[in-house]
């Protein structure tokens, strides 16, 4: 290997044996990979992880039905295989010092992903890596129903190959990473994938409660660096140092009240932005639903009927904050009103990326009304893009200090029926990897 040249490795699960099929059903919900301590350089963006999905409406293994393409059971089309992500942990190999955690992920990513791709991405490179789909049907015939590699005699059926990346702070950024044990490396990073229960990836599958995802093949893949000698000896040189990155945190609360203060304890010192997405709570985990939707808070299930919010306030500590100001909706004033308020989707969209450097998504009145529904997938386009947020500061980037006062928003809604709706927050900070010949700690 000649200096600054790059490698790309394969790393196979360190948890479970070569060809092992596995599945949250048959009580493997954790996926391990080991990228071990080297003298060499990470480069974060390119970690992915690869393999097969494929479905099943009941039974065990490859003796499983596969769905034929009149059952009715499906899977969320903005998350497509990803969906079977629920959490991702990054720690380091030697230390066993956890660096992010992030929590709920598939629910961030149908927020996320959608605002910053564009649908034409959805249906070309997304939809080829990923099987992400604009629409119900594309995702129906794309994942559930896709019979490659299937065969009659053994039944082995390998369904959709994937390959995406693992989306979250630390691996979003530019700046490599060293996996060396000295030099300020942070020993080898440890990656576990907790897999989603069955319950949460499915939709309109309420016939089959045996009905479960199998994912085969399963490795690893990403890019490092190999350092000259004289980049290596400077890396060796180093005995301490920082390093920075946006981690992504999530947070859980409910909502069912006209008039509702909903508060989070971060515990963060410089808070980045925030956004906040909604979906009645009986749809979670539970195989009727697609929990995965990011509805409009929804005053009657069975009328379809759309509750307004007719103003949001953003909090910290009970004052005003970062907006001075009042978010007064259209539909306070025009009841009638089916158009999103612009303003609202403003900052929810700033909240991702800054609102004039955004230059796709799949935002549109489509994706983003008040017309009610009696089905989830009577949405076109995927489904709802409905949620609240805010940029805290995309001037400095040092972020909004909240490890005392709690982070709260304030919603004055025409929400009656008293449903509950489960919110959950995602918080983009600024953290420090701070390393010394101590080890590592993570300074939030």
């Amino acid at each position: 290997m000649s200096a600054g040249s790059t490698s790309y490795l394969e790393i196979a699960p360190s948890n479970i044996t070569s060809n092992t099929r596995v599945s949250y059903k048959n009580g493997q919900p954790v996926i391990s990979f080991s990228i071990g301590s080297q003298d060499r350089l990470l480069i974060p963006s390119s970690v992915r992880i690869c393999g097969n999905l494929a479905i099943y409406e009941s039974g065990t293994g490859d003796a499983g039905v596969i769905p034929l393409p009149t059952t009715p059971m499906n899977i969320n089309p903005k998350l497509g295989c990803m969906a079977f992500v629920d959490q991702i942990v990054l720690s380091s190999q030697k230390h066993k010092s956890t660096i992010e955690h992030v929590r709920q992920w598939g629910r961030f990513m149908s927020s996320y992903l959608p605002n910053i791709a564009s649908k034409q991405e959805a249906i070309g490179h997304l939809g080829v890596a990923s099987g992400c789909m604009p629409n119900f049907q594309a995702t129906k015939l794309g994942v559930v129903n896709n019979l490659n590699g299937s065969s009659a005699t053994s039944r082995q059926f390998e369904g959709t190959s994937f390959c995406f990346p693992l989306t979250c702070g630390f691996l979003s950024s530019s700046e490599p990473i060293s996996l060396s044990e000295k030099g300020g490396g942070i020993s080898g990073l440890a990656v576990d994938i907790h897999m989603l229960p069955d319950s949460q990836f499915f939709n309109n599958a309420t016939a089959y409660p045996d009905a479960f995802y199998q994912l085969t093949d399963l490795k690893l893949i990403c890019e490092v660096v190999n350092p000259s000698v004289d980049e290596l000896s400077r890396m060796m040189s180093v005995t301490s140092g920082v390093r920075e990155y946006n981690a992504i945190s999530s947070y859980y609360q409910t909502v069912s009240a006209v008039n509702s203060i909903i508060n989070f304890r971060l515990g963060l010192s410089n808070v980045l932005g925030v956004f906040m997405n909604f979906i009645p709570s009986q749809y979670l985990n539970n195989l009727t639903y697609d929990g995965f939707s990011t509805l409009p808070l929804i005053d009657d299930l069975t009328a379809g009927t759309i509750a307004a919010v007719n103003q949001v306030i953003f909090l910290r500590g009970g004052e005003k904050l970062p907006l001075q100001y009042d978010i007064n909706t259209n539909v306070r004033d025009q009841v009638a009103s089916v158009v999103a308020d612009p303003g609202l989707v403003r900052e929810y969209i700033n909240s991702f990326v800054p609102f004039m450097r955004n230059h796709k998504s799949q935002l549109n009145p489509n994706t983003n009304n008040r017309v009610g529904f009696d089905n989830v997938e009577d949405f076109a386009e995927g489904g709802q893009m409905f949620g609240i947020g805010v940029a805290m500061d995309n001037i400095s980037g040092d972020g909004i200090d909240f490890r005392t006062g709690n982070f709260g928003v304030q919603l004055e809604t025409t929400l009656t029926s008293g449903l509950a709706h489960s919110a959950f927050l995602y918080v983009r900070s600024k953290q420090t990897l701070a390393f010394s010949a101590q080890g590592l700690q993570v300074l939030v």
